[in-house]
């Protein structure tokens, strides 16, 4: 059997480094990346078998001794290597040809992998879902391209300073691509923590009692290093719950930080954080006896970095909107019946997990369009608050720039704030394109207008941004005919908010002067021709009355305001059946 060779070390003839016959090494040129391609042939359906180690003997030393890895784990890193990229444990039994439980066989060889830092658990695709699985760390391959053992990073023996600076920049990073499973993340911040138990911040922090304490004050460690003083400083619950996988966790640890109760809070290192006066009960910040206990000697260097914080993201919490009953016709009420069960955790978890394993995008992209008052803005709001998804709101008009090229780094950077809070939030927030006519509208070819230039390079950015998303997108527009094809496919769901029929009129003027009678509502449901936002235009007119006169409006006075709410009185539905 003659082997390919991998051509990407050195300056080498192809056949100098390969055996002529054997499928073996030769002594001449000993090779980190031909010794693993050897072994990965070699591996496929061996079950490792006593021919495969027999066929593989010098291969296997030669990297084992080179590596100071077992035999074992030779193969593993040489698999790894080969796919490219993470693998499930089901993955690696099928490359092997080897059942279930003998693949459960490497767990001793995979974990002590992870103790030494060459790989790190994470996510794995298959085909029914995502499960559990590994990836070589970072630099592996790199070295091997250049024909070096891998050193995994020092952790050991740092000094305060580069240990709290490794932690920032670990946890950065994390925010940054969310690769890392949570528990590798729990593992990696707590493996860092334990080699450096000569300084008292961590001394202190491996004596606390629940893993789940030493994490959070590794968070607040963190956080203080990132941002003290500014306004970003301090931990919200929907930072720790990006943190805590388990639901129950962090239930626990909520009432615990809440009550008062949490073992950082008495021991004086954690507080509620007081804004403007105000205590914050669902922000925690490092106090003064944790900052000059834990950090003493610590020298902060701020980076630059754009961190979202509530003003800055236009963060509507769900918890912020009020209930709000709205009447749709059947075909509408449809629809949004239909949003809701999917925008509910595990209806959206199901789906997403579901059109993964399809290989098809797993974004939620949403287009309400209809004349204005129908409403679509309102809609969207409820559908936030009882499916428990905060907002996030962009408005379109401030993203333009007069300079050239900013308006486009401003959408762009939209999407990955956006990005970045779907991360950092417990529930997938909605990023809501209120009034989108502007961006939506078909593109225009063979323009020399700047303005125009600049539109199409706003929505060529958002095609882009809708076609990788993950999340939720709901645009809402008045205007619907001159929308871009482009545009329409990348809209899952497209719902047409029309004026509300009789008995939906009806009840909203019910629902608006319940002081009225029904009859009086089917009488003016039937002779206006409203949207509901001018309904209740109407209605506010007659609460304004009332407080103004002391009377309830008369139904001759209520007619009179619904006349006067048409702009063009020619356009005016005669009153009557």
């Amino acid at each position: 059997m003659r082997r390919r060779c991998l051509n990407i070390v050195g300056n080498q003839p192809k056949d100098e480094c390969l055996g002529k016959s054997s499928g073996k090494l030769t002594n001449e040129y000993p090779n980190i990346i031909e010794a693993l391609d050897h072994i990965q042939e070699e591996a496929r359906d061996s079950k490792l078998s006593d021919a495969f180690w027999e066929e593989c003997k010098e291969s296997i030393d030669y990297l084992t001794e080179r590596l100071g890895l077992t035999r074992r784990q030779v193969v593993i890193v040489a698999i790894l290597c080969e796919v490219g990229e993470s693998m499930s444990w089901r993955q690696l039994g099928k490359f092997l040809g080897l059942s279930r439980l003998k693949t459960m066989t490497l767990t001793p060889d995979i974990e002590n992998l992870r103790d030494k830092r060459w790989i790190y658990q994470c996510g794995a695709q298959e085909m029914n879902g995502c499960f559990q699985g590994f990836k070589l760390v970072y630099g592996i391959i790199t070295a091997f391209r250049h024909n070096q053992p891998f050193v995994p990073e020092k952790i050991e023996g740092l000094s305060l300073q580069a240990f709290v600076d490794r932690l920032v920049k670990y946890v950065r990073k994390e925010c940054r691509d969310g690769n890392i499973s949570t528990e590798e993340n729990h593992r990696w911040m707590l493996q860092l923590t334990e080699a450096n138990t000569h300084l008292a911040l961590c001394d202190i922090i491996m004596n606390l009692v629940e893993d789940s304490s030493r994490l959070l004050l590794l968070m607040a460690v963190a956080d203080y290093a990132r941002f003290a003083g500014k306004e970003n400083e301090g931990l919200r619950l929907t930072d720790i719950a990006a943190w805590l996988e388990d639901e129950d966790d962090f239930d626990e640890m909520t009432i615990a930080l809440q009550d008062g109760s949490q073992e950082l809070i008495r021991l004086g290192y954690l507080s509620h954080a007081c804004q403007n006066g105000m205590v914050d009960t669902e922000l925690f910040q490092l106090t003064e006896k944790g900052k000059e206990k834990l950090l003493s000697g610590y020298k902060i260097h701020f980076r630059k970095e754009r961190i979202l914080n509530a003003k800055d993201r236009n963060l509507l919490k769900h918890t912020e909107i009020k209930a709000k009953t709205l009447y749709y016709n059947e075909a509408e009420q449809n629809q949004i019946e239909r949003l809701k069960v999917l925008m509910h955790k595990k209806g959206l978890k199901d789906v997403q997990k579901r059109l993964n394993a399809c290989g098809m995008r797993k974004g939620i992209a949403c287009l309400f369009y209809g004349s204005p008052g129908t409403g679509k803005t309102e809609s969207v709001f409820q559908l936030a608050r009882e499916t428990g998804r905060d907002i996030f709101q962009v408005d379109i008009a401030g993203l333009r720039d007069k300079w050239v090229g900013e308006s486009e780094k401003n959408i762009k950077r939209v999407f990955d704030n956006y990005r970045r809070l779907c991360n950092a939030s417990r529930n997938i927030p909605i990023l809501f394109i209120n009034e989108a006519d502007a961006i939506i509208n078909q593109r225009l070819e063979n323009t020399n207008n700047s303005v125009e230039k600049m539109d199409n390079a706003m929505q060529n950015i958002i095609l882009q941004e809708l076609e990788n998303l993950d999340g939720i997108v709901i645009a809402t527009t008045n205007l619907t005919g001159c929308l871009d094809k482009a545009f329409d496919r990348r809209f899952l769901f497209k719902v047409e908010f029309s004026k509300p029929g009789i008995e939906a009129k009806k009840a909203i003027w019910h629902d608006m002067l319940p002081e009225m009678s029904e009859e009086a509502c089917m009488e003016l449901a039937g002779a206006f021709d409203f949207s509901g936002g001018q309904i209740e235009n109407i209605a506010r007119k007659c609460k304004i009355e009332y407080v103004v006169s002391g009377m309830i409006p008369s139904m001759q006075l209520v007619k009179e305001f619904c006349k006067e709410e048409y702009l063009n009185r020619n356009n005016m539905k005669k009153v009557g059946f």
